[in-house]
């Protein structure tokens, strides 16, 4: 534990009873009494009013209780990924316990957070293999939550991961899901005139518009089922060294990385890709540290690509 961590219990131990000791904190943080003393002067320094006597103990004052707690839009979403994200991969138990932890947290969130909570929960889904979601740029985040929550078209650039071409779209956005990986917006585009996938971290710009929604659209899980799993994926298996999963930390997740696994000193990775001649370019920057393992096709198209080489 922390010392972040550990003043925090200790505010949590003065508000559950009425007087504590200095020798009960340090008994039961596995402290000195010099630290006990120091932790309390700094919650007093933040603005909490403890109060203490000496040879009795410490105690908050009268009348005093914490404000409710102040969380930005992207911490209050972090809770409800992290939420899906237990219930997906631990036992019944575990996730009881976490989602009793949940409850708590939201009965002293601002009323503002605990909306999104509750709204927001229809439109975020978790599938797949996991791992530790990557971050949600705020720049992308707070347009998308209020097209979906007031269901307000978005203006969208994005850049294509087969061509990298950069296109202007207007989207009606149906929800959020995290797969292999990665961070997709599942949205009706009015370029296409259909549903598609966009990866998160394509989108160059994303800005919310007037516009209402034009159409009518099924229910997330459906659309899920009909369009993501609908399109084919094409795998690929790599066997890299460390030092290219090290250089690569952002730029595999754009091509689709969704699984890595360490091999002495080098990592096995699993991709799923569009287009095997776009991920062979991207090959080529790490082939001299790197192994194809499959598929066969994606050997041929580096061939190719490097036999158009002019030095």
């Amino acid at each position: 534990m922390n010392r972040l961590e550990r003043i925090s219990a200790i505010l949590v131990k003065l508000q559950s009873r009425p007087v504590v000791t200095a020798s009960e904190i340090a008994e039961q943080f596995g402290v000195s009494l010099r630290t006990v003393y120091r932790d309390i002067r700094a919650l007093e320094e933040s603005g909490i009013p403890v109060g203490g006597e000496a040879g009795v103990g410490y105690s908050l004052v009268d009348g005093f209780k914490l404000p409710p707690l102040m969380f930005n839009t992207e911490e209050a979403l972090s809770f409800l990924v992290a939420e899906k994200l237990v219930s997906h991969q631990t036992d019944g138990d575990t996730y009881g316990l976490f989602r009793s932890g949940m409850d708590k947290i939201r009965a002293v969130l601002k009323t503002a957070e605990k909306d999104i909570l509750h709204h927001f929960d229809q439109y975020i889904r978790i599938s797949g293999s996991y791992s530790a979601p990557p971050a949600i740029p705020g720049n992308v985040l707070q347009p998308l939550l209020k097209g979906l929550l007031n269901k307000k078209q978005l203006l969208m650039t994005y850049r294509a991961g087969y061509n990298h071409q950069v296109t202007e779209r207007t989207v009606e956005p149906q929800g959020m899901f995290f797969s292999r990986g990665i961070w997709y917006v599942l949205a009706w585009c009015k370029l296409r005139k259909d549903y598609r996938t966009f990866h998160l971290g394509r989108i160059v710009h994303l800005s919310l518009t007037e516009n209402d929604f034009e159409e009518a659209h099924p229910p997330l899980d459906e659309l899920i089922e009909q369009v993501y799993y609908s399109e084919v994926d094409i795998e690929v298996k790599l066997r890299v060294h460390r030092d290219v999963a090290r250089d690569t930390e952002v730029s595999k997740y754009t091509y689709g990385l969704y699984d890595e696994q360490p091999d002495g000193e080098y990592y096995l990775q699993k991709y799923q890709t569009y287009s095997l001649e776009a991920f062979g370019r991207w090959y080529l920057s790490i082939a001299d540290r790197s192994e194809i393992i499959g598929p066969p096709e994606l050997k041929t198209v580096v061939r190719e690509l490097i036999t158009k080489i002019k030095l």
